[in-house]
């Protein structure tokens, strides 16, 4: 089991070699094994060219980058992070999220706690929304939004023919409402309760009507709007 909370304390005063070097003492690696086994964890955190600089002195990511190589060092079959993308510049978050998704291709199993929602949507397919420690639903991304379908499923889509589209898509019986955007002309707005039906049917819709589409996006396919209506029924 490897852990890597979101909090820390008391040891600023340990180089980040030492700090890795005492935990993975502490989880009973020994000798030249141990040393090894430090050196490729702070190298797989990006942290090789500051690991003799005192804790202390680390940035907020830094201190991130260096836990986690404190929760790896000893090869966990499971690996535990409390918000571990917090404090990181977007190249940091990026870098960190690449090394997951290595250890997970590795078959590690990587169980992430995060307020940033967004982030853990590119992380992982399987989600676990909790709220007040009450469970509110357990799948992937469109497993979850299945059990809101009781709200209005938001549609955008950005075309130079917006008047032409709307009108037809106003005639489909499951879509409930068709809006044309007065700030950006080329933008239809519609809402429906059968999303699925409507992804399904739209190509159609686009090639019989001979329309072009230069976007199309749904801001409610993603964890922080299925989060707010759970939230908010």
């Amino acid at each position: 089991l490897g852990y890597c909370p979101e909090m820390e304390g008391g040891y600023d005063d340990l180089t980040g070699r030492d700090f890795v070097t005492l935990l993975a003492a502490m989880a009973g690696l020994r000798g030249s094994g141990r040393t090894a086994a430090v050196d490729t964890a702070i190298e797989r955190v990006g942290m090789s060219a500051n690991a003799d600089r005192k804790v202390g002195g680390y940035s907020k990511g830094m201190r991130q980058r260096i836990k986690l190589a404190q929760g790896i060092v000893h090869n966990p079959e499971v690996l535990i992070l409390d918000e571990p993308l917090n404090g990181l510049d977007p190249v940091g978050r990026a870098e960190v999220a690449r090394l997951l998704t290595a250890l997970a291709a590795e078959g590690k199993c990587i169980v992430i706690s995060s307020h940033i929602l967004y982030e853990v949507e590119h992380l992982t397919r399987n989600i676990l929304l909790m709220h007040h420690g009450r469970v509110l639903a357990q799948g992937d991304i469109y497993q979850i939004r299945s059990l809101i379908d009781r709200h209005p499923h938001q549609i955008a889509i950005v075309t130079p023919e917006a008047r032409r589209l709307a009108a037809r898509l106003m005639a489909l019986d499951y879509v409930l409402s068709v809006k044309l955007d007065r700030v950006l002309p080329d933008r239809v707005e519609l809402q429906t309760h059968a999303p699925d039906q409507f992804y399904a049917h739209f190509p159609e819709i686009v090639t019989a009507g001979d329309f072009v589409i230069h976007s199309f996006d749904s801001p409610d396919n993603n964890l922080e709007s299925v989060f707010r209506y759970l939230v908010n029924p």
